[in-house]
């Protein structure tokens, strides 16, 4: 029954109600308040967990806009915890004869409306008809605002950047749930150009920007009312590695699948993509086109790069949905690329490694028609790929390979039981494999395998991924590649210099919290040709160095510090409660030296004078934050061969291999394989023969 509250609620803003319940008879169910259908957690507009965002739960109509007209309400009922498979939220009663609970009402329009809320008791979470009681509620409205955004970039010019904006209850506005693209319900932030908007009530917020993390963290206080309709944002950055001519790229992001929707229409468009790419400062942006989402998906491939402009791929469903946006081009929009390939997952061969695919003229292999006809196992794939001038390699290459050493490098043989850089042990033997995609799982995993290969003497690039929104949610660019070009990389020909210094090693990858702007042996750089040596003597490394941690650790710093997860964080290389870190000098997989670096955001030179008695690579560090490309050594002329057990690491590993992945394949392809593993086998043996170093 209404009580004496007012019944007003606020556009696009949230209003508390005490709601009073008799329980005379002192029963102990629990209770869920709701618009008539249970609320999951995180709350969403339709039940069974899945979110109306975008389309992805309403797949009988072929219109979802009158649908989602009618979806204007969300209840939180505070305190109400998820329990059962679908994460009803529920309060359980006191079993007191009176008591009081508060409601939160989300209000997504204006205007005189209706809405009926329902409470339902439910004794047993699995009963679907539990007993409820509903009645219908008429209410008014206080209008909310469009609160415009001057946006501008550290160069002056207008740009594109994410915003979380939060009130003094730490709701997000707009509240995740109720978000159509391209602002996704799995994202806290959303991205907004100079000259956008977004449609708050009156009241005071925390709105904090960014663009990335070259990018300091901006955090200011706002009041929206009378005579205050916009947020002036002013960006700053603490580096800017395009003055050395670095420009990133993430190598693997994913417009469907995971967090993004996956039925019917599978996913959002270029045009939801590259206002990420674009928020996060990114210079490319590579969307794969995987298994859940191929046969939508695959519409948006080209063979092409392209810069979308800015517009709303579903325009019918923001206006249905009460949102305002209308897009607005910068000056900087054509800095961000998108380019769409493939990634080989949910694919036959996909459990001997995720491929990701890169400059591809074709998507389709050959002679396909579904994703069930491709090969079940990936050295025909990756021949496939170098035959049309494209580039493949290895996905989230630590999965799989995760031991209980945490040494670098490590002999233990990994147990490949995941969708990591498996294969590939295999691949390089045939020349066929050109890199391997890290910095989104554990470290150590990623970079002892890689160690072990160039020990053996195979020059495979490591590149940094974010797969999002798989792996990770947050954002893509987490793990990102900066890349070193003479000019910004713009259009085909742009993107085409990108990917191919990427793959020579003119390359360095990270979190992009540490950078390495300058680095070279005897004077050649990463990409160049190698140092050559009469005899065994010392080399000159000079580089220059930037990182930034916070001045001194915060709570939320130590949050990531204290996860052991192995991930990458610039955190992790905090030495102690200090502001520094150590650069560390690799040869040949072994940290031979180190430097103390102030990651105070300022470029510090670093030299080291080792020593080489053979032909090495040489690297340099920041543990679980950036690493650079190695440049080789080459001493009297021999090739790398700069360890026995690193050999019989690899040969090791190509038996295991077999073990596991052949009975996984097709049996029509098993001989083919068996003799493709026989050369592995047999290209690690001469391998081990040549090498003379423990």
């Amino acid at each position: 029954m209404p009580g004496g509250a007012e019944a007003k609620l606020v556009e696009q803003g949230w209003r508390l109600f005490l709601v009073r319940i008799a329980n005379p008879t002192g029963r102990a169910d629990r209770i869920n308040f709701s618009t008539g259908a249970f609320s999951p957690t995180p709350p969403r507009m339709m039940p069974s967990g899945f979110s109306v965002s975008q389309r992805a739960y309403l797949m009988d109509t072929l219109k979802k806009g009158p649908l989602i007209e009618k979806m204007w309400l969300m209840t939180q009922l505070y305190g109400a915890m998820p329990v059962g498979p679908i994460g009803i939220q529920v309060v359980p009663l006191s079993t007191f004869a009176v008591e009081y609970q508060v409601i939160q009402l989300f209000s997504r329009n204006s205007g005189l409306r209706e809405s009926k809320l329902a409470l339902t008791m439910l004794s047993n979470i699995q009963a679907i008809n539990a007993p409820s009681s509903s009645r219908t509620f008429q209410f008014d409205w206080l209008p909310s605002r469009d609160v415009g955004l001057k946006v501008i970039d550290a160069d002056g010019r207008a740009c594109v950047a994410s915003f979380i904006v939060k009130d003094a209850q730490d709701h997000i506005y707009p509240p995740q749930a109720m978000r159509l693209a391209p602002d996704l319900f799995f994202q806290p932030q959303i991205y907004r150009a100079d000259g956008e908007s977004v449609r708050l009530p009156d009241g005071q917020y925390t709105v904090v920007s960014w663009r990335g993390p070259e990018y300091e963290r901006g955090v200011q206080t706002v009041t929206v009312g009378d005579g205050h309709d916009r947020i002036d944002v002013k960006l700053q950055r603490w580096i800017d590695p395009a003055r050395w001519g670095w420009y990133s790229g993430d190598t693997h992001i994913h417009a469907a699948g995971c967090l993004h929707y996956e039925i019917p229409t599978e996913g959002v468009s270029p045009e939801t993509m590259i206002r990420q790419v674009r928020g996060e400062g990114l210079s490319i942006g590579e969307v794969l086109t995987w298994g859940p989402s191929w046969y939508y998906q695959k519409q948006f491939f080209t063979g092409l790069t392209e810069s979308p402009p800015a517009s709303l791929e579903h325009p019918e469903l923001q206006a249905a949905n009460n949102v305002t946006l209308v897009p607005n081009g910068t000056p900087k929009d054509g800095e961000s690329q998108l380019r769409y390939d493939v990634e080989v997952s949910g694919f036959p061969s996909s459990l001997c490694g995720h491929l990701v695919l890169l400059r591809l003229k074709e998507q389709d292999y050959p002679n396909t028609k579904l994703i069930e006809d491709w090969p079940s196992w990936n050295l025909p794939i990756l021949k496939w790929v170098r035959a049309q001038g494209g580039f493949g390699g290895y996905a989230h290459c630590g999965a799989g390979l995760v031991v209980n050493s945490g040494e670098l490098p490590n002999y233990e043989i990994p147990p490949f039981d995941s969708v990591g850089m498996n294969e590939v042990i295999v691949d390089v033997t045939h020349g066929y494999a050109d890199f391997i995609s890290g910095c989104d799982t554990p470290a150590i995993a990623e970079l002892n395998a890689w160690y072990h290969m160039l020990n053996c003497g195979f020059r495979i690039a490591l590149v940094g991924e974010t797969d999002y929104p798989c792996i990770t949610g947050e954002r893509p660019g987490r793990g990102r590649s900066y890349v070193q070009l003479e000019h910004r990389p713009m259009d085909d020909a742009g993107y085409n210099a990108w990917v191919n210094n990427l793959m020579k090693g003119r390359q360095y990858c990270g979190d992009g919290r540490s950078h390495f702007l300058e680095f070279g042996v005897n004077g050649r750089a990463s990409g160049d040709e190698d140092v050559t040596l009469a005899k065994a003597g010392t080399v000159k490394i000079e580089a220059l160095v930037a990182a930034r941690l916070e001045p001194v650790p915060t709570p939320e710093t130590e949050a990531i510090r204290a996860n052991v997860d192995g991930t990458w964080h610039i955190e992790h290389a905090r030495i102690g409660n200090t502001r520094t870190l150590a650069v560390e000098l690799v040869v040949n997989g072994i940290a031979v030296d180190r430097a103390t670096l102030v990651a105070d955001g300022t470029p510090h030179k670093v030299r080291f004078n080792p020593a080489l008695s053979r032909s090495s690579w040489v690297a340099l560090r920041i543990r679980q934050s950036g690493h650079t490309h190695p440049v080789f050594v080459q001493v009297a002329g021999k090739e790398i061969r700069a360890s026995k057990r690193s050999a019989e690491w690899c040969r090791a590993c190509v038996d295991k291999l077999w073990a596991v992945k052949s009975p996984l394949m097709r049996d029509s392809e098993v001989a083919e394989a068996s003799l493709a593993y026989d050369h592995a086998r047999a290209s690690y043996d001469t391998i081990l023969k040549g090498s003379d170093v423990d």
